[in-house]
């Protein structure tokens, strides 16, 4: 929706706003009826209530995730607000109705190096929770409940520690890893977490093996981890040979400094186009007036114009839905996800890897749309961010520096030293094997 329809819409009379959500729920009631057999997406309760309530394409995600929680450990000269708006792209107002609370913002405002941030945020950008670790074992955390943060103190033993498993995919990772009683129940996150940085869905086999080096934190006498992150891991299997290892950027790269997830382009078109709704998660309906964030970007170009991919990845779905009309999404690894609405045509397929400038599809007007477009989204682990201003992986391999912090790092867990046939040995903190 363009900036001069929004403003003609807000003109229109009172018994006209009323009928409009109700005129818009039954064309979209009717074009799913008439939706192409075969790859029509269902109207869940979900996204009709949003569109009935809203009338608004973007109140209605296409393709939900679930909301997964993300890391940052302070750094020497990081600003709380920098990395708040540019680097997380967490909604603005959210540190604002944080800060207006004195306590709140007396407790942020001494973030220091070494203190480490944990936030969760919805598939609307929401902020849901936040903790701030001051030290291993005491901290604070906000809820949002009723629409306002509350405030608590956490006060927790906490353990850390690393342990390294190693097993062979009989069927899949994940059932391997259920094996596992080191990992503390959290396998079926590490497999997921593994799901994302290499191919295994389509290109895991049977007698592939494997070794994983997991960071796992326990609280208080809690028989469960209360957090896993995947460290490190060496595949060696029919379809995939690959090292990487996470560094401080919290990207993977390989022994040889390598990194895992693939450069992107900064918009998927080599033309240029003009923004016609941009990305705004604090938009105001014309219609009703309420927030119905605007989760992605729109450019304005001619039905049949080429879409490219702006990074490396792999299809996720293609499909059809009464809004978004013809879609396409792609995941990129890492928790990295493109999507493409309003397409004329698709001309990728579920399952298949594309490369940074290949075509993916043809830009059209399908499902409910005001004229010719590209919607076009960034999300990264479910959370949308604003393509046009997000930090976008970009560098190839790590800097000379970097590379020798690195590989001292890691060196034992890599065997950078022998590197026998290329495969490390990963064992647990008492030096036994795990068998997956």
């Amino acid at each position: 929706m363009t900036e001069s329809t929004a403003t003609t819409r807000t003109s229109r009379p009172p018994l006209l706003r009323a009928l409009v959500p109700a005129l818009a729920a039954a064309i979209a009631l009717a074009s799913w009826w008439w939706a192409p057999s075969g790859d029509a997406a269902l109207m869940t309760d979900r996204a009709l209530l949003g569109l009935i309530e809203d009338s608004d394409l973007y109140a209605v995600d296409v393709d939900p995730a679930p909301t997964v929680w993300e890391h940052y450990t302070i750094a020497q000269g990081d600003s709380l607000a920098n990395l708040w708006t540019n680097q997380w792209q967490l909604p603005e107002a959210a540190l604002y109705t944080l800060l207006n609370d004195p306590k709140s913002a007396d407790i942020l405002r001494q973030v220091s190096p070494g203190q480490h941030l944990e936030w969760r945020a919805d598939g609307e950008g929401r902020l849901l929770a936040l903790r701030l670790w001051t030290d291993p074992s005491r901290g604070w955390e906000w809820n949002l409940h009723n629409g306002q943060m509350h405030r608590s103190a956490l006060t927790y033993e906490r353990n850390l520690h690393q342990v390294a498993v190693r097993g062979e995919i009989r069927s899949s990772l994940s059932a391997a890893l259920a094996e596992v009683p080191s990992l503390g129940g959290r396998a079926q996150a590490i497999a997921a977490e593994m799901g994302e940085l290499l191919p295994l869905a389509s290109k895991a086999r049977k007698g592939d093996r494997f070794s994983l080096l997991v960071d796992l934190e326990y609280i208080d006498d809690a028989e469960g981890a209360y957090s896993a992150r995947l460290a490190g891991f060496d595949y060696e299997g029919e379809l995939i040979s690959v090292r990487a290892a996470r560094f401080d950027d919290d990207r993977f790269y390989t022994p040889e400094g390598k990194s895992l997830l693939p450069g992107f382009r900064r918009t998927p078109f080599n033309s240029e186009y003009r923004i016609s709704s941009p990305f705004n998660l604090h938009r105001h309906h014309p219609i009703t007036g309420r927030v119905t964030p605007h989760l992605g970007t729109d450019f304005a170009m001619p039905v049949g114009t080429r879409v490219l991919a702006p990074a490396k990845g792999v299809v996720r779905t293609v499909s059809y839905h009464p809004l978004a009309g013809r879609f396409v999404v792609i995941d990129h690894g890492q928790g990295y996800q493109t999507r493409y609405l309003h397409l004329q045509k698709a001309q990728v397929r579920p399952g298949q890897e594309v490369t940074q400038g290949d075509v993916i599809a043809l830009s059209g007007n399908t499902g409910r749309s005001t004229g010719s477009h590209l919607h076009y989204e960034l999300r990264l682990n479910g959370r949308p961010l604003n393509p046009m201003t997000a930090s976008l992986p970009s560098r190839e391999r790590l800097q000379a520096d970097e590379l020798r912090r690195f590989q001292h790092q890691y060196a034992a867990y890599f065997d950078l030293t022998e590197q026998e046939n290329g495969t490390a040995v990963a064992r647990n903190d008492n030096g036994r094997d795990n068998a997956g």
